[in-house]
């Protein structure tokens, strides 16, 4: 759960950070010391592959036929495509870009299942607590080779553990609770939201190491001076997540606009370019191709991800993208053709290994995505508190697209900031976070907050579909107990005021159900748009009578995630609270 704890920097002596991403997943790590001299002096180490080496790795994962865990990434992808050559894969798990997932369920719980590429099903909490335990010991590991002596403790390693600003609470609890199987202590972890993460980063990077749009004062993050409010869009695989801050006098940031954001990261480009070879061989050909030579569908993946940086809107002449021969090779066996002729389409030519398209139709693979993203931010621009924003920083993997800058630029005459190596910048910044949690200092609500309480029943105004009889009388079962608004202002140690909350059952602990709606004002959780997310588990004194077993609860909303404190009311003495997921 989230603690309570006041965080100081000075008590971590290292810092490590796992970003776990739609697409690729890295870890980095600082440690104190170089963080005193140097903030940006944070290691991040690459994964090997055939023909380089990248900082991160793809967030593919491969289990046995025993459900064990086998490998990640690179050496995922290159065994997975190793056993469909020999045919041997049909009893293994393979999971890839699944992270989505922990969006678009909202009812996720740790008894929440995945389906791998065949459609075989495996828990969720197992893939999740897999690779970030895969990522634990490789960082440990390269850490203790930085050390000198013995090397570190695990109590002595404070852990930073990314998620998209626009995930649920139930979403984020999963992925503490991920971490605590891996290994990863609860008090030891903190969760970074990662358009916030990046603009952390970008706030201690110098201007040589930006990126500025045409037109730009030659000035960088470094040069905007308090008051400023800007938009950080934070363009991943998966999602587009998006906040606006504006910064402080004292140096810490405020949220003034809610996160928001969407399913529209370079992902969707990515399946677009897919459904247009589909278009061209068929859905039963490319659906053999991939059964048969996985290592060459793999070699599509990583080709098209890195020609994807180089299309332009300027770009006139045909892209030429690699296609291995194995896909034509089944093209020509189920069309009993000969291979030696050349393939036309009206937009594209296939021949041999290469599939040479318009450049037309190249940049309309992008068009979609890019057009969701800019329709999207411009809705947010409407808003009142957003109408003051003057500058745009563009973070993320896929805002190394050319064709995402540019869109975003012809459509917004603000002030665009792109550090270099953008896709690195949330992963430094979760390092950064880690040794000051306190840096974004307040935020903005997302939605309104209740817990389903029990009141005495009101005759005449509460629903007689509300009314119980309990030890004869009667009570309201489903009032909404607000806590929050939806908007609301909430500095990072600011408490919700106390809300007394009674027991009609002789247990041992209170299960208090939490709901979220967008309205600000609500009676009964019972309404359209109230969703139940988790339920706040309280510890009650035993040892006292019914009548004295009621608890005061606070919830704190002013950090990344929920957390909440319990008292008993009667004697004022602090209990166990906690929010947990769905059972």
């Amino acid at each position: 759960m989230a603690t309570w704890a006041e965080d100081s920097a000075s008590e971590k002596l290292i810092v490590a950070a796992i970003d776990f991403g739609t697409t690729y997943s890295g870890y980095a790590f600082a440690f104190k010391k170089d963080y005193t001299s140097d903030c940006q002096n944070i290691r991040i180490h690459g994964a090997t592959f055939k023909g380089g080496l990248s900082l991160k790795a793809p967030t593919c994962v491969l289990f046995d036929e025993f459900g064990n865990f086998h490998s990640f990434g690179f050496d995922a992808e290159n065994t997975y495509a190793e056993l469909t050559a020999e045919d041997e894969h049909h009893e293994w798990y393979y999971f890839r870009r699944f992270k989505m997932m922990l969006y678009s369920n909202p009812s996720i719980s740790t008894q929440s299942i995945l389906l791998d590429d065949k459609g075989k099903s495996l828990s969720a909490m197992t893939v999740f607590s897999a690779i970030i335990s895969y990522l634990r010991r490789q960082a440990v590991s390269k850490i203790n080779e930085r050390s000198i002596g013995a090397g570190f403790m695990d109590e002595e390693i404070s852990w930073v553990l990314t998620v998209p600003a626009i995930w649920s609470d139930q979403a984020k609890k999963f992925m503490r609770e991920a971490a605590k199987k891996a290994g990863i202590r609860s008090h030891q972890l903190d969760i970074a939201l990662e358009p916030e993460a990046a603009s952390i980063h970008c706030k201690h990077i110098s201007v040589n190491k930006q990126e500025l749009s045409d037109g730009d004062d030659c000035s960088g993050m470094e040069s905007l001076r308090p008051g400023t409010r800007y938009m950080v869009l934070d363009a991943g695989g998966g999602t587009i997540d998006i906040t606006v801050q504006e910064i402080q006098e004292d140096g810490t940031l405020h949220q003034v606009y809610m996160a928001n954001g969407g399913e529209w990261g370079g992902t969707r480009v990515d399946q677009e370019y897919e459904d247009f070879l589909i278009a061209i061989v068929g859905k039963e050909i490319w659906n053999q191709f991939k059964k048969r030579h996985m290592d060459s569908y793999l070699e599509i993946l990583r080709d098209f991800e890195t020609k994807k940086r180089t299309i332009t809107p300027d770009t006139k002449n045909r892209i030429t993208f690699k296609v291995p021969v194995a896909l034509r090779e089944v093209y020509d066996e189920i069309h009993n053709l000969d291979s030696s002729g050349d393939i036309k389409g009206h937009y594209w030519l296939w021949k041999g290994d290469k599939l040479r398209v318009d450049a037309v139709e190249t940049k309309r693979l992008f068009s979609s995505t890019c057009e969701a993203i800019v329709n999207h931010v411009q809705k947010v621009f409407r808003e009142k508190d957003t109408a003051d924003v003057s500058v745009i920083l563009m973070v993320g993997g896929f805002s190394e697209s050319p064709m995402l800058k540019a869109a975003v630029k012809e459509r917004f005459s603000k002030r665009i900031i792109i550090p270099a190596e953008t896709g690195l910048s949330v992963l430094r910044g979760a390092v950064l976070f880690g040794f000051d949690t306190k840096v974004i200092s307040l935020r903005v609500m997302k939605h309104t907050y209740g817990i389903q309480s029990i009141r005495p029943f009101r005759k005449g105004k509460d629903p007689d579909s509300t009314k119980t009889m309990v030890k004869g009388k009667l009570f309201c079962v489903d009032r909404f107990s607000k806590h929050v608004n939806k908007g609301q202002s909430v500095n990072i140690n600011e408490e919700t005021e106390e809300i007394d909350y009674s027991t009609v059952e002789d247990n041992a602990q209170m299960a208090l159900k939490v709901y979220i709606t967008d309205r600000y004002e609500l009676d009964y959780c019972d309404t359209d748009g109230c969703c139940y997310i988790g339920q706040l588990v309280v510890s009650l004194p035993t040892d006292k009578p019914l009548s004295e077993r009621g608890v005061k609860v606070k919830m704190k909303f002013g950090g990344t995630e929920l957390a909440v404190s319990a008292k008993v009311t009667a004697t004022g003495e602090t209990t166990h609270a906690e929010f947990c997921l769905f059972e």
